[in-house]
């Protein structure tokens, strides 16, 4: 009984704490100038004080008094009055860096500076990853790895302060499942100072689940960060490496989750900036409005609904972290399948926006070499792969010394076969799959044109060279032909997103015809002057029972034209666009429907132009910035003969010819 006593005592006490000192910081906040003026960025339309951290803060600290000189001051853990003082010490920097920021807006860049100072501080005071993984690691990946940690964990929680309710009850529910996991691991005295954390984030809670009267500023979702990744630190894990570092990262995940994303979309606009060479370079350590409470809000919830999904998936995350506790190591494999399982479906369904801006990155910042310096890192590239092979073949699959003329026999013959198939002449974003399957099978013969070499010079038997015959091909394949295959798979996923993402103010649009001229519109669509488009493709529509519930080029073949009705219904289609000539009987049917269902209908030869009523070509819907030509021509091909349809590309028109 006296067990449980001694965590209600320091739960209560720092609930109890935060919840009278919550109204007193409110009160401080005009004169602290730590106000929160609504702007673009903000969710919240009224000023509001940002100063509740301090509360948290102190609410803590109070708590951990009781544990540090309460009737029970000789329990087990790592956390104890000496890390208690340099956790307090830190912690306090950590507000004050915190408070600077809520009142002054300092840099991003100046206040990384500050966390990686006291993350330095905690480091030589004994929180490091080295006693925290209990195995001996060089001095600088210590210090380096401690310092990561600390500003993930913080970082974490500072960007996901973004809503009402958020980070507290992220804190709340992180604090409370770590605790939970120090206890499971016989270790009190830490999981006490979480308990106290907790307590705190309940407290502030009440005044900041929406409608929010405070919000916790950066001082207090900072302290929150650091109180999870200081305590983390001391858990003493008793399994492999691998558990050990995912138990804190799960107990933390939402968080943690939302601020790799975070990361990972910034460094791609960033790229993108770059390429373009347009001046207005992301900054990676600025704000934007794609956390993943901002996404959940962009797909109707309210914050209450989004903070209450936010909790869920993080209780579960923790669940899943405190079984992770009870493993046996022969079951770390299966904890690894089951996150990578789940990391597909969340990013799948989270992660679009960063999905899109990496293919943006590979589809625009990768192009046809035109340089020798290009020329030779893609050679360098090549030729990397296939002695990466040929030393996983012989030196760690067999075990075997090999020479210089092994090496010579396994790059040279293969890289020349593929050499003189002009490999480096061809634009990979966007090769079909017959140039990367005509790619693989010229380098299967010339891997089999070395291998016949080797029965010349190496001391393999049938069996070893067939082994190694088949590694080599394997591995080279994976470097070579599959790098190049990605480029083209990061084409199709950047058009699949373009189906994914989108506004409710965007028009639905169906495409007509699956072809080859629907795959030049779709290819056109994903052009950069096309992505600002106000545009959602919802599929395609053909007769052709081979299409029939398939994919082309990244969107979804919804059905035929017999069912072309009840797909406009189904997905609310506004707009119709033709890629085909079909039978004026046809035409006329799908014309028809377009005052029914208030449509827009366009259509595709290499311009896209809307139609009239009758199905006659109006002229093109943007013009392009070259100059006129003719294309009498081509709308006679199309049975228009409107002779109107100007500032088509020359190039486009000479396909025609």
């Amino acid at each position: 009984m006296g067990f449980i006593v001694k965590y209600i005592v320091v739960f209560v006490v720092s609930l109890v704490a935060a919840w009278l000192l919550v109204p007193l910081v409110k009160k401080w906040a005009p004169a602290l100038g730590m106000v929160d003026e609504p702007d673009e960025r903000r969710i919240h339309k009224t000023p509001i004080p940002r100063c509740g951290g301090i509360a948290v803060f102190a609410a803590t600290h109070i708590g951990l008094l009781i544990v540090f000189f309460g009737p029970w001051p000789h329990l087990a853990g790592a956390t104890q009055l000496k890390e208690w003082a340099l956790i307090f010490i830190g912690s306090l920097a950590l507000l004050l860096v915190g408070i600077f920021d809520d009142r002054y807006d300092m840099r991003a860049w100046f206040k990384l500076l500050g966390q990686l100072g006291v993350a330095l501080l905690m480091f030589f005071g004994g929180f490091t990853f080295e006693a925290f993984l209990h195995i001996e690691l060089p001095f600088i990946i210590n210090l380096i790895a401690t310092l990561f940690w600390f500003a993930l964990i913080i970082n974490a929680f500072n960007l996901i302060d973004g809503m009402d309710g958020a980070c507290g009850g992220l804190g709340l529910i992180a604090s409370a499942g770590l605790a939970g996991m120090l206890l499971s691991l016989h270790q009190p005295t830490d999981a006490l100072v979480l308990i106290a954390l907790s307590g705190a984030c309940l407290g502030f809670l009440r005044y900041n689940f929406n409608p929010a009267s405070v919000f916790l500023g950066d001082c207090g979702s900072m302290f929150i960060g650091f109180m999870l990744a200081a305590v983390s630190l001391k858990a003493d894990v008793k399994e492999s490496m691998v558990v050990a570092l995912l138990v804190p990262l799960l107990a933390v995940g939402v968080p943690v989750f939302d601020v790799i994303m975070a990361v990972w979309r910034r460094l791609a606009r960033k790229l993108i900036s770059v390429i373009h060479n347009d001046g207005l370079a992301t900054k990676v350590f600025g704000p934007d409005l794609d956390h993943i409470h901002h996404k959940l809000m962009r797909n109707g919830m309210t914050q209450r609904k989004a903070a209450i999904a936010l909790y869920i998936t993080a209780i579960f995350v923790c669940v899943v972290a405190l079984g992770a506790t009870a493993m046996t190591s022969n079951r770390t494999a299966l904890l690894l399948i089951g996150m990578i399982v789940a990391l597909h479906l969340i990013v799948r369904q989270i992660a679009q926006v960063e999905l899109w801006t990496t293919t943006q990155v590979v589809l625009q910042g990768v192009r046809r070499p035109r340089s020798l310096v290009v020329l030779l890192v893609s050679i360098g590239w090549d030729i990397s792969s296939l002695l990466v092979a040929t030393y996983l073949v012989f030196g760690v699959v067999f075990g075997k010394t090999f020479s210089l003329m092994h090496l010579a026999v396994c790059v040279f013959i293969p890289f020349a076969t593929i050499y003189f198939y002009n490999i480096y002449k061809t634009v990979w974003t966007r090769s079909r799959i017959s140039q990367l399957v005509v790619l693989l099978l010229q380098l299967m013969a010339g891997e089999v044109l070395a291998y016949v070499a080797l029965l010349w010079v190496a001391g393999l038997s049938a069996y070893e060279l067939a082994v190694s015959l088949a590694l080599h091909t394997l591995v080279a394949s994976i470097g070579i032909v599959g790098v190049r295959a990605s480029l083209r798979m990061a084409r199709d996923l950047n058009a699949w997103l373009r189906c994914s993402i989108g506004s409710d103010y965007d028009l639905k649009t169906l495409i007509l015809g699956a072809g080859e001229n629907a795959i030049l519109y779709l290819r056109q669509a994903s052009f950069e002057d096309q992505q600002k488009a106000p545009r959602k493709i919802v599929g395609l529509v053909d007769d052709n029972p081979a299409l029939y519930k398939k994919v082309v080029y990244g969107y979804p073949v919804q059905g035929t034209f017999n069912e072309l009705e009840e797909i406009i219904k189904q997905h609310g289609v506004n707009e119709l666009i033709f890629t085909h000539h079909y039978s004026e009987e046809l035409r006329e049917g799908i014309l028809k429907l377009k005052p029914k269902y208030d449509l827009v209908i366009r259509d595709f030869v290499f311009v896209l132009r809307d139609l009239d009523p009758d199905g006659v070509c109006q002229g093109m819907v943007k013009p392009y910035s070259v100059h006129e030509l003719d294309c009498k021509n081509l709308c006679n091909r199309m049975g228009h003969g409107c002779g109107q349809v100007t500032g088509a590309a020359e190039a486009d028109l000479a396909l025609t010819d």
